[in-house]
């Protein structure tokens, strides 16, 4: 099968979202628990008692990883509606390679910062942007609103994250918008089991653990740039087959 044909990249685009969900449950037990989780500990603090959680938190919670969910699908559908349009206008393989060789090196470079390797994380987490919408965040954690709630998980969307930064480059290979928002979608879904524990009062993990996890979340990060990569090559001719195993994936 050819790797520049609508099927095969149809069938990248499958593998791109399961890939995504994988990366999100283990990101979620690593990177999210030590950069989203004091946020989300913050909002059920604000949002009630202890003795009630279940009954008073979890529709909030709920709420507010929908608009979280709904914020990263939104991003992803943007760009992938971006790269199909230049595509679009320049339909050819050369144009091709370059978006995945784009996408490949963000996020082999988001993969690194994940697993320590490289400083990305201070220069996102550090910046002007990410500190002023936590500021906001902070000013409005105690909303009982359920408009309110939801909005506040499309704010924390907007957070600026290495790992969603990675997911936004993935989106950008995307065939379609759905495909796009799909991928963003399915990672956000995948850190949703472990914030919704910690917004409801679990125990986190040790920081051994976390490291652990975050190691294999950089790794399937990085193995996804790294496919990209190769995709590019073999679009400008540069890569004649890729093969895992007996498998020929391209």
């Amino acid at each position: 099968m050819d790797c520049c044909s609508p099927v095969a990249d149809v069938h990248a685009a499958t593998l791109t979202l399961w890939a995504a969900l994988g990366i999100g449950l283990t990101t979620s037990l690593g990177h999210c628990l030590g950069m989203c989780g004091p946020l989300i500990s913050t909002y059920s603090l604000a949002q009630g008692k202890a003795d009630s959680r279940l009954r008073s938190l979890l529709p909030g919670l709920l709420l507010y990883h929908l608009g979280r969910l709904n914020t990263y699908a939104l991003l992803g559908a943007v760009l992938s509606l971006a790269s199909t349009a230049t595509h679009a206008a320049a339909p050819t393989a050369g144009m091709r390679a370059i978006v995945f060789l784009v996408a490949g090196s963000l996020m082999v470079v988001m993969g690194l910062g994940l697993g320590g390797w490289l400083p990305t994380g201070r220069l996102l987490t550090g910046n002007r942007l990410g500190r002023m919408i936590a500021d906001r965040f902070l000013s409005f954690v105690g909303t009982r609103s359920p408009f309110g709630r939801y909005f506040l998980g499309m704010a924390n969307g907007l957070v600026p994250c290495g790992p969603v930064y990675a997911m936004a480059a993935a989106a950008l290979t995307a065939p379609t918008p759905l495909h796009g928002a799909g991928t963003m979608a399915m990672f956000g879904l995948g850190t949703v089991p472990v914030l919704l524990a910690v917004g409801l009062g679990a125990g986190r993990l040790a920081p051994a653990l976390q490291r652990r996890f975050n190691i294999g979340a950089a790794v399937l990060v990085v193995f996804m740039g790294v496919e990209f990569l190769l995709r590019a090559g073999k679009l400008a001719g540069i890569v004649r087959e890729i093969r895992w195993g007996f498998w020929p994936q391209f």
